[in-house]
């Protein structure tokens, strides 16, 4: 008579995969750190300069003043993008939350800014500095900057 054999993993094979695989990961988890904190910036990057754009856009779509206003005191903290009229209270078109594990510093310490019916800023513009809170090493912060006319650079360092 024909003996069957059985199909798949024995115990042994299965206990040392899961180890080489548990072996692996305890080395790779401590090298995404750095990569994570730069994709989180990078984010938030693109976060504020997509709201100064939606904030123009809206302004010119509407032919009114848009406001960015910073929650509190620390843009940090998140920002709300509204119109405020004086025949309606403020609506909210967009609100961005708190940004874990960023600092974000504005260069004139402002925690608002507009834009009017034309597209245009009300002021001179605004540059934005971002930065990890825990800084790895080669880590350098991003820069937003945002002209009178409402367009917005993103470079690498410090705003200067």
């Amino acid at each position: 008579m024909r003996r069957a054999y059985a199909r798949g993993f024995t115990a042994v094979e299965l206990m040392v995969t899961v180890s080489v695989l548990l072996v692996l990961t305890v080395l790779a988890v401590p090298q995404m750190a750095p990569f994570l904190q730069r994709q989180r910036l990078k984010n938030a990057t693109m976060d504020l300069a997509s709201t100064v754009v939606l904030a123009r856009s809206e302004a010119i779509k509407r032919n009114g003043t848009v406001y960015v206003v910073a929650n509190g005191t620390d843009w940090s903290k998140g920002w709300t993008v509204s119109i405020a009229s004086a025949v309606t209270p403020a609506s909210t078109i967009r609100a961005q939350g708190t940004l874990d594990g960023l600092r974000i510093n504005e260069g004139g310490g402002n925690t608002s800014f507009n834009f009017g019916g034309d597209g245009r800023m009300s002021g001179t513009g605004m540059s934005f500095t971002l930065n990890p809170t825990v800084t790895s090493q080669g880590q350098q912060p991003l820069c937003v900057a945002v002209g009178a006319t409402g367009r917005v650079q993103t470079t690498k360092g410090a705003c200067s």
